[in-house]
């Protein structure tokens, strides 16, 4: 297989896209196939030859939550304990072909709550090959986690006009998730004003245990062609078809277009507007007309950095059918001095199935981040991070909420700044 951590890097716009089985022979023979892509690709550049440089992270810390499980008033699962999160990212410097993988672990220790322990595994890379007129690649991610984390995040998650997707806040026993998805690219500058792209995105994830309207296996096919005129060096749009099969319990054939207008500051800020309309056809059921639309952007100056996006986006999730999601997105990383940083982040999303008298509820969720980093040494820090998560589901008479705090220390043995 062949992109930087789900808790990845904003890619650029234009190429933001985005799983039945274990872990099992569909799963491998995917990643085999993507590996021999991203092979291929990296040869043809040279790219082994190239020199590498490796940064490694490990995490330590103390994590508590309340209601780890985010459940309804009284039934809440309080854990503490040991937690660790140990990453290792590989990158070439070669300045045409680029390849990055990053392989982490994270695991739990809760003592008064050994059924909410977990090792969870991710692995994400990616290869790049451009050059003045062309540029290409492919890019994937592999995570086998815990539902409590998969189901109920409460990060930013994903890049601009791109979101991560797929939860639906179902956690009602333990249970464990295989996610996949890959994503290659290709675009061409037939002029200095005019440039065609085509990509293709794959996502699947699969349960241990099937709970249906909770925890269903699904999967995501879209391919998508666009064609963009740049008015100048920073200023672009594009008009971009897209065609999409989602497979829950059952299968929703989609396509649309939209357009897409997009400034470049800086090499750090950039910001987008984008407005279309999907057709969806389930297989059971009437279709629908739907509006995809997001408007963001992304801004980073010598002390702070800014990221702030809303879409409107159709995906299907875990609870076994299709939604349409308006989702809002703000980070803030702020530099108090060169040692002490300050982050908050927020997430909040309204979910609703696009089949009319279907069995999901409209869903109403809330993620809210605040913590600090103390660099005690250039490659030494203290960290500290309290978590709020909020969730509502139409059909019950009250609403959930959850508080959650990590306190540790990250060693980074080859930071560079």
């Amino acid at each position: 297989m062949c992109r930087n951590t789900q808790r990845r890097r904003a890619a650029p716009v234009d190429q933001g896209r985005r799983a039945q089985g274990g872990p099992g022979r569909a799963v491998r023979a995917t990643l085999a196939n993507a590996a021999l892509s991203c092979a291929a690709l990296a040869a043809s550049g040279g790219a082994w030859a190239a020199n590498w440089e490796y940064a490694p992270r490990v995490e330590a810390g103390y994590r508590y939550n309340d209601n780890y499980h985010l459940s309804e008033p009284g039934a809440e699962i309080e854990v503490s304990g040991g937690e660790a999160d140990a990453q290792l990212t590989m990158r070439t410097l070669d300045p045409r072909t680029q390849i990055e993988i990053t392989p982490r672990i994270q695991a739990t220790y809760f003592p008064d709550q050994p059924a909410d322990d977990s090792v969870d595994y991710f692995l994400n890379a990616g290869v790049s090959d451009q050059t003045p007129r062309r540029r290409m690649g492919i890019s994937g991610d592999f995570a086998r986690q815990d539902v409590a984390r998969s189901e109920l995040p409460d990060e930013v998650g994903g890049g601009l006009g791109d979101p991560v997707d797929g939860d639906s806040g179902r956690v009602i026993s333990r249970n464990r998730r295989n996610f996949f998805h890959i994503e290659p690219y290709f675009s061409y500058d037939f002029t200095q004003r005019q440039r065609f792209d085509v990509d293709a995105r794959y996502v699947r994830a699969d349960f241990d245990e099937q709970v249906p309207g909770f925890q269903s296996d699904f999967s995501e096919k879209t391919a998508s062609a666009g064609w963009g005129y740049l008015f100048s060096e920073l200023t672009s749009v594009t008009l971009r078809g897209i065609v999409s099969q989602y497979e829950t319990t059952s299968t929703t054939d989609a396509y649309g277009a939209y357009v897409e207008w997009a400034r470049r500051f800086t090499e750090t800020s950039r910001m987008y507007v984008r407005a279309g309309a999907q057709e969806t056809k389930p297989d059971n059921g009437p279709s629908d007309t739907n509006v995809i639309a997001g408007v963001g952007g992304s801004w980073s100056r010598q002390r702070n950095t800014l990221f702030v996006d809303l879409t409107h986006t159709i995906e299907p999730i875990s609870a076994g059918t299709v939604v349409k999601r308006y989702q809002l997105r703000m980070q803030i990383h702020h530099d108090v001095s060169p040692r002490l940083s300050l982050l908050l982040g927020a997430r909040g999303s309204n979910d609703d199935e696009i089949r009319e008298g279907g069995t999901f509820p409209r869903r109403k969720y809330a993620a809210a981040d605040a913590g600090f980093e103390w660099r005690v040494l250039r490659d030494f820090a203290v960290t500290a991070t309290y978590n709020y998560r909020w969730q509502e589901y139409a059909d019950e008479l009250s609403d959930r909420s959850g508080n959650g705090f990590l306190v540790g220390v990250v060693y980074e043995p080859r930071r560079a700044d």
